[in-house]
């Protein structure tokens, strides 16, 4: 195991490892036997997933590719870890961040970060991994090349400048207090600080289950992390599984 510079953690990350190339940090994760908080880096990443199935892959030094792992979950926690992950990236990358329910972060209308929560039974326990895919430096021609129009990096859309390497750190400082606080006093005291960042809220809405399309407006979010939208006057809850939202007029 290496060690990660720059961490103010206790669990997450203390277990570190970097790696040249791997098809993915969660499979990498999922299939081996690591210790709780072990936080996996990939320099490149070759087969990626999103969480709709969407590919997602690196080249060295352009973004980061991480994974961490938690030990003993409970099976509830895997509709509000989403949620705390993009908190913590949100709050990594600085204030110009914002999640867009329930857990991409954005920034000047654009997508900087996807999340992948994952679980698995382990010897009678849930085991979480949780992989972030942070575009750090590429430039707007890069998306345009690569056909996604509603990406950008880090760098273009908030001026901030991270080393994968630092923004791992940055995001396990982030990601283990609010993991900390949830599991002590439940997602309503962090409830307050998300729905402050989402930039979902209060905004016309298309909501997409299955082939059918809603439209209505982003209300709050519930205390088992479902979005609340008020469509044809009646105030419905839509989780993160069901259902795809974006903006009425684009992405946000």
């Amino acid at each position: 195991m290496e060690q990660l510079e720059g961490l103010s953690t206790r669990v997450l990350g203390r277990s570190f490892l970097e790696l040249e190339r791997v098809d993915s940090t969660n499979t990498y994760l999922k299939t081996g036997n690591f210790p709780d908080g072990c936080a996996v880096l990939a320099l490149e990443q070759y087969s990626g997933r999103g969480r709709r199935g969407s590919g997602w892959n690196t080249a060295p030094g352009e973004a980061l590719a991480m994974s961490v792992l938690y030990h003993s979950m409970k099976a509830e926690d895997m509709t509000l870890l989403p949620l705390l992950c993009g908190l913590a990236a949100a709050r990594a990358i600085g204030p110009k961040a914002l999640v867009k329910w329930p857990n991409d972060v954005v920034a000047e209308g654009k997508k900087l970060v996807g999340i992948l929560c994952e679980s698995r039974i382990q010897g009678g326990r849930v085991e979480a991994v949780c992989g972030f895919g942070v575009n750090l430096r590429q430039d707007a021609a890069f998306f345009e090349r690569a056909g996604l129009p509603y990406a950008a990096s880090v760098e273009t859309a908030t001026g901030a400048v991270f080393t994968p390497r630092q923004m791992a750190a940055a995001v396990l400082n982030e990601l283990e207090p609010l993991t900390d606080l949830y599991r002590e006093r439940g997602f309503f005291a962090l409830k307050a600080d998300y729905e402050a960042r989402c930039i979902t809220l209060g905004r016309q809405v298309r909501v997409l289950i299955g082939e059918t399309a809603f439209e209505g407006e982003a209300l709050g979010v519930d205390g088992d992390g479902s979005l609340l939208c008020r469509i044809s006057g009646e105030v419905k809850r839509i989780t993160a599984g069901s259902a795809s939202v974006r903006g009425l007029y684009g992405y946000v």
